[in-house]
């Protein structure tokens, strides 16, 4: 659980906390920041255990109360390169913005790709917006999307909001809504997948359901129209695990046309044959309370274009 009063943040460990590391439970517990950060605030005496300053290696205790003080006064410099490059502003106000991330552009930067992420834009937009800048110095993505899943991302201008932010992802107060396009048809008009997802055994870059050391995953869908060997289905997933819509539709035999990596031959031909070039997956809505001001707020995103030409394309040829 997670209290915060000003830049001040309060976690009460839970039972399944119990010995672990007071470094790796802030990890945990405030996504966004990494583990060099939150050991910095440790060593500056940022933290306290019950009312003590502790080291990075106390081991917490059940309902051990750590108070984490003015978090932002210690963010590292940034070393993200800015990249000029144009961001799809889909809402904006003094604590965040909402973007509309394009396909084939990964959310932060990984080996062989140091500069042409979101985050390096995000870098560059908040430069030339330096009410923002100067007051937080690294991009404060709040969640991601696979490097081919396009649609909204919400990434927060101060690091106190984007504490708040994510734990409002973490609770489940955000409901998320995607666009899929799957492979075969459905007798049912909607469905319900509660099955664990972990990491691979067989390939460890990709997912799988995981019965036995998986972690709990949640996704509910509608279906919205028929193209007859495809059904295109609003998707809601409850959790947030890696690649978990795309896993549970696939091992329920309904691939995402266009995934390669978990598709099967029947969904990657169908992508073939309306020229998509990729997943068709798109975060279109997002919907929560405002963590700071309490308004509703519903955020909108239209398909890609690609997308869109792709269901055109099945609405006027059979295929």
């Amino acid at each position: 659980m997670i209290q915060k009063k000003t830049n001040n943040f309060t976690v009460q460990a839970d039972e399944c906390d119990s010995d672990k590391r007071l470094d790796n439970l802030l990890v945990q517990k405030l996504t966004g920041l990494s583990r060099s950060y939150i050991q910095k605030l440790i060593a500056n005496k940022g933290v306290l255990v019950n009312g003590t300053p502790a080291n990075k290696n106390h081991r917490v205790r059940f309902n051990d109360k750590v108070e984490i003080y003015d978090i932002e006064a210690c963010m590292p410099p940034e070393d993200l390169i800015p990249l000029n490059r144009s961001l799809k502003i889909v809402y904006e106000d003094p604590y965040f913005i909402a973007v509309s991330k394009d396909p084939g552009i990964s959310v932060h930067p990984a080996a062989g790709n140091s500069s042409n992420t979101l985050a390096n834009a995000i870098v560059f937009y908040f430069k030339n917006h330096q009410e923002i800048f100067n007051k937080s110095t690294r991009p404060g993505i709040v969640h991601r999307l696979d490097k081919d899943t396009s649609g909204l991302i919400i990434i927060a201008k101060f690091p106190s909001i984007q504490y708040r932010l994510s734990d409002l992802f973490k609770q489940r107060k955000i409901i998320k809504c995607y666009s899929a396009l799957v492979y075969g048809s459905f007798v049912e008009e909607a469905g319900h997948i509660d099955l664990p997802v972990g990491r691979s055994r067989m390939d460890r870059k990709k997912m799988s359901v995981s019965i036995d050391s998986g972690r709990e995953a949640v996704t509910d869908f509608q279906v919205i129209e028929h193209f007859g060997n495809c059904t295109l289905v609003d998707v809601y997933p409850k959790t947030g695990r890696t690649h978990q819509i795309r896993v549970h539709f696939s091992y329920i035999n309904h691939p995402i046309v266009g995934d390669t990596l978990y598709g099967n031959r029947e969904s990657n031909a169908i992508a073939k044959k309306i020229g998509l070039q990729r997943q068709f997956l798109h975060a279109k809505m997002l919907s929560f309370t405002h963590p700071e001001t309490g308004e509703k707020i519903e955020l909108l995103d239209e398909l890609s274009e690609d997308l869109e030409e792709s269901l055109e394309f099945l609405r006027t040829n059979k295929i």
